[in-house]
């Protein structure tokens, strides 16, 4: 592994995490640049885009990349129609690391038979309407069968069509040459992936599961700060839309944990004992997945609230989502050693979870103080999606 320097950055070992290191800078710069815009700003909005899209950027880059280097080796080692190379390739750098190598092994056996079926289904039947929906269908049923997923598995038929479209002039040489091609960019495809994102799975689940968290302590953070001076419709649109967001976000990287089979969809057992990595990153995935539930709960309560007009909460209420907002931004930093520790809260996220505690009680005392019925439902609302979320984060089980 990378050492870490004092700002916790890893110093580079190879050419491809110098390169992530590089991306991950200008990552800092972007944010950085973003924070010393007021976010409701236009500055403050492009520069938060900018911030945002930087990650896809780079993605993109290096699959371009990618494309065009898998072409040129396909065409240096004499293999006349490159074209496949340069499709494996972006599939590939697409995949997550762990699945690169199997995928692109299933991938080259995948092909190597959708086009034995092309040449066959052409020798006996001829090139007809029919016959293509037939090798289609066989495709897709090929790249189901070899567990390549959606996009792999559309990737089969397609290539099973460019063969059988070349008609008479399809050989067995040209059979060769393509699965030669294929299996070419699969491998430029494994080797730039280690650019695209050199970390393990587990650390860039880890990584976005962070993310995420501290996304939604942000949401928090904004909601208590502003609506202590009046929420307007508008706002609490913009606050449920970026929920949503992240809830999206959120089921997506639970499909990534299934493909990877990290730990189990359920804890079969609520022992003491230090559970595996990939248990306990399915275990914080399941407080974040419940956790924005709430954050996505409460946005929506604040919506429809607005509909009668602008909503304004008491400052106790108020301060005590800001700070459970920033206990879910401590919850993000220390993310990585909870799960290395499997999954006990390190004393700082139990710190933040008592400010919030305490703020609870001002809250309580604050609301009873308040006539209008309205506004003691949403408070009420508030307190038990707040207490849901610090039951969670402090580690409690719910059996």
């Amino acid at each position: 592994m990378a050492n870490l320097t004092a700002e916790g950055v890893a110093t580079a070992r190879t050419p491809s995490q110098l390169l992530r290191n590089f991306s991950r800078a200008i990552q800092g710069r972007l944010d950085a640049l973003a924070l010393r815009f007021r976010p409701a700003g236009l500055l403050g909005r492009l520069t938060r885009a900018l911030a945002r899209t930087w990650t896809t950027a780079w993605w993109i880059g290096v699959t371009a990349v990618a494309a065009s280097v898998a072409w040129a080796l396909a065409s240096v080692v004499g293999i006349s129609a490159p074209v496949p190379a340069a499709v494996a390739s972006v599939l590939t750098v697409a995949l997550s690391l762990n699945r690169s190598l199997r995928t692109g092994v299933s991938l080259v056996a995948a092909t190597a038979a959708a086009m034995v079926a092309a040449f066959a289904l052409y020798q006996v039947w001829g090139l007809h309407v029919w016959t293509a929906g037939v090798l289609v269908a066989v495709s897709l049923i090929i790249g189901r069968t070899m567990r390549l997923g959606s996009d792999g598995s559309l990737q089969v038929p397609a290539l099973a069509l460019f063969v059988y479209y070349l008609g008479d002039d399809l050989t067995n040489d040209v059979i060769v040459q393509r699965i030669i091609a294929t299996l070419l960019g699969v491998v430029v495809g494994v080797l730039f992936s280690f650019i695209a994102h050199p970390e393990r799975p587990e650390e860039r689940v880890t990584e976005q599961l962070a993310g995420i968290s501290f996304r939604l302590g942000a949401v928090l953070v904004e909601i208590g700060r502003d609506t202590v001076n009046g929420c307007t419709r508008r706002q609490a649109a913009q606050w449920l839309t970026a929920s949503r967001g992240l809830a999206v976000e959120v089921r997506k990287l639970g499909e990534m944990l299934d493909e990877l089979a990290l730990g189990t969809s359920t804890r079969t057992a609520a022992t003491k004992t230090k559970v595996s990595r990939g248990q306990a990153i399915r275990d914080q995935y399941s407080v974040i997945s419940q956790t924005s539930a709430q954050v996505n709960d409460i946005a929506r309560g604040l919506f429809d609230a607005t509909a009668r007009g602008d909503v304004v909460i008491p400052e106790a209420l108020g301060a005590m989502i800001t700070s459970t907002g920033a206990a879910l931004e401590v919850h993000a930093s220390a993310l990585s050693t909870m799960i290395a520790d499997g999954g006990d809260p390190p004393t700082g996220v139990l710190r933040a979870l008592d400010a919030v505690v305490e703020g609870r009680s001002k809250s309580v005392a604050n609301l009873k103080t308040v006539d209008d019925t309205g506004a003691l439902l949403l408070g009420g609302s508030i307190l038990t999606e707040v207490d849901r979320m610090v039951h969670q984060l402090g580690g409690k089980s719910d059996s």
